[in-house]
């Protein structure tokens, strides 16, 4: 009996309720620039809102994606190191990053949370599965989205300053750790209101915000991490607020230092000369128009702008320098909340072309020619919200893309949803995901196909007042996934995947302010029709087994908070389950990484606030215990850090 028959059992006995037609629906809020309203959605969405951000604890995005089912998150080492997320299954370049409406991945799919500070972030919206056909190419195992603060209505500035320290471990025969402590300080401010209030025709909004991270690392090598972010944007609203223009321009800075040779290999207390550096620029610019033609219609314009340089020096030869650049434009025609009957509609037809240019040069002798590559992609596509009387829905979306160099794919989407009493949903859906080549992948082969995934899932809902539970299970197969094994052409589309899994999540209200919140995923995953001779003799074989699970995805995670609220004082103590999972040692053996548990501990005192000042002081501690682990194989995990800092909003 498969995965998704046996969860739908389930569902039949937990839905033994009457229908009721007096639906309360929420304030459903529509998730990126689509027609996806999160309670009425009939997928997996994960919300995360600015409080649970600053009550969490967190110190990274990749602290709080571990929070979100379905995802498995591992950092190499310390703040700034690289932090990988696997979704439902997928590949760690599977997921579309999107900031503020651009699209931030990576050359090849890749992208690394760190480079995201947390303190001016407004909310987090992640899409669990492929979404294809409502985001195009990229979303192949799921699609995050981050979104930072934006203009408000009356003035608002916000101040955060925080300092601390990170222990490391005891000296091992390694030399990784040395038993001490460094120093770890952030700060953010942001003002955000309207230049003109007194305006009846035409409202100006207006945001600037800056932060920045200053972290010393966890050992006496030189590992330290520094990052800094200044956001700019300007809302404006005219013609009885038929014309919407948003603008937003973004410029991060972040610079992480790894103590290991030209090799990778970790030197000695008495020599750092191999300490490397990489280094990023990355800026944004986005534009978004829009303009009721006439009621509930809107014709409207995106444009965005992603520059990504980078740059990483060593002791050794390896020097690199390389940069993407990526246009994207974007025409549409929406139509909102028209009804028929007893049937609304939200609609949404467009036109997108991305340009994406980009160029790699090598300073080492071993490397020393340029490359880069220009290309783009065409792309149609229509996206349809359906709601019957208020308790049934259905999104779907199609979408047709046309690559430059490698071809044409089609990406239908379809989720059902429909609430049987006030409190319970249930849901299902069909989609794809694609990815097409990188310029890596390309620069040498001709011929390659966009790699592929089609997921299906069943899900059930619950929420009252004191109760919420979320219960998904999912099967989805990669088809035609690209593989580097040698020879010639050295890349191809080799690799084959199968994944299936059950999600939970929820909250449980108690009595006098106490809450806890929890959320559990178990993962099937294995490597399929690999049985071929490119594949057996490949010298990194250790990666792709047949029958054999995926690296780095434990088969139960999990975790959960529990939060208490005493007068002007709240608590929160976490903690997380990472089961234990294959890694490899190299090329061709795989070892088994043992499971481990993290704790956490977050609190804060509200000293002051009214309807004009919020001020408050804040402990977080992560890695509670101090407990050594590994969440990447070969990459010790940093121990304790303790920041204490000050929060401060002002309204008018």
């Amino acid at each position: 009996m498969s995965i998704l028959l046996r969860f739908f059992l389930i569902i039949l006995l937990l839905t033994n309720y009457s229908i009721s037609s007096d639906i309360e629906l929420k304030n459903p809020k529509t998730i990126g620039n689509t027609t996806i309203q999160t309670n009425r959605f009939g997928g997996s969405a994960t919300i995360i809102s600015e409080d649970e951000i600053k009550t969490s604890g967190a110190q990274s995005v990749g602290d709080l994606l571990k929070l979100v089912p379905g995802l498995s998150v591992k950092q190499t080492g310390g703040r700034g190191g690289l932090i990988s997320v696997f979704s439902r299954g997928s590949e760690s370049d599977h997921n579309l990053v999107i900031i503020d409406g651009v699209k931030y991945n990576d050359v090849g799919g890749s992208f690394n949370f760190e480079f995201v500070s947390i303190n001016n972030i407004e909310s987090i919206e992640v899409l669990r599965g492929p979404m294809a056909g409502f985001f195009g190419s990229s979303a192949l195992g799921s699609v995050i989205i981050i979104n930072t603060k934006k203009p408000s209505n009356k003035t608002q500035i916000s101040l955060m300053s925080s300092f601390g320290i990170n222990q490391s471990f005891k000296k091992d025969a390694t030399g990784q750790t040395d038993g001490g402590t460094f120093l770890s300080n952030e700060q953010a401010v942001s003002i955000s209101g309207q230049f003109n209030k007194q305006s009846n025709d035409i409202l100006i909004g207006y945001v600037l915000s800056y932060d920045r991270v200053d972290d010393d690392g966890f050992r006496i090598f030189n590992d330290a991490y520094n990052n800094k972010a200044l956001n700019a944007g300007i809302n404006l609203s005219a013609l009885n607020e038929k014309l919407q223009i948003k603008t937003l321009i973004s410029d991060r800075w972040a610079t992480v230092r790894y103590p290991t040779s030209s090799t990778g290999t970790v030197g000695t207390y008495s020599s750092t000369s191999g300490t490397q550096r990489d280094w990023r620029h990355l800026n944004s610019r986005s534009i978004n128009t829009s303009y009721e033609v006439y009621k509930d219609n809107l014709i409207g314009f995106d444009f965005s702008y992603f520059f990504n340089k980078r740059a990483t020096r060593d002791a050794g030869s390896g020097n690199v320098d390389w940069w993407e650049k990526k246009k994207n434009y974007n025409y549409y025609y929406k139509i909102k909340n028209s009804l028929f009957s007893t049937i609304s509609v939200d609609a949404k037809v467009g036109y997108e072309y991305l340009d994406e240019t980009s160029n790699y040069h090598a300073n080492a002798s071993s490397f020393a020619t340029d490359y880069g590559h220009e290309t783009y992609i065409d792309s149609i596509y229509g996206m349809l919200a359906l709601n019957f009387q208020e308790n049934f829905f259905a999104d779907i979306a199609f979408r047709k893309d046309d690559h430059e160099y490698h071809g044409t794919t089609y990406s239908p989407t379809v989720f059902l949803s429909k609430y049987i009493s006030e409190t319970i949903k249930i849901r299902s859906g069909f989609s794809k995901g694609i990815k097409y080549p990188s310029i890596y992948e390309t620069y040498s082969v001709t011929g390659l196909k966009a790699e592929k995934n089609q997921s299906y899932e069943i899900g059930i809902d619950f929420e009252n007042t004191k109760y919420a539970l979320s219960l998904t299970a999912f099967k989805s197969k990669t088809n035609d996934m690209i593989a580097y094994r040698g020879g010639s052409p050295s890349y191809g589309n080799l690799d084959e995947a199968k994944s299936q899994g059950i999600e939970a999540s929820g909250l449980v209200k108690l009595e006098n302010q106490l809450s806890i919140k929890y959320w559990f995923t178990y993962l099937e995953t294995k490597a399929v029709n690999v049985n071929n001779v490119v594949q057996q003799n490949s010298f990194n074989f250790a990666n792709w087994q047949d029958d054999e699970a995926l690296l780095r995805r434990p088969k139960t995670s999990g975790g959960l908070i529990i939060s208490k609220k005493h007068n002007d004082l709240f608590v929160a103590l976490d903690t997380s389950y990472t089961g234990g999972r294959w890694d490899y040692e190299n090329s061709s053996t795989r070892i088994y990484n043992d499971s481990f548990w993290d704790f956490g501990l977050y609190g804060d005192y509200l000293l002051e606030k009214d309807d004009l000042h919020t001020s408050k002081i804040f402990i977080q501690v992560s890695n509670l215990f101090n407990d050594k682990r590994e969440e990447i194989l070969n990459f010790t995990s940093p121990g304790r850090t303790i920041m204490i800092g000050f929060r401060y909003d002002t309204f008018k």
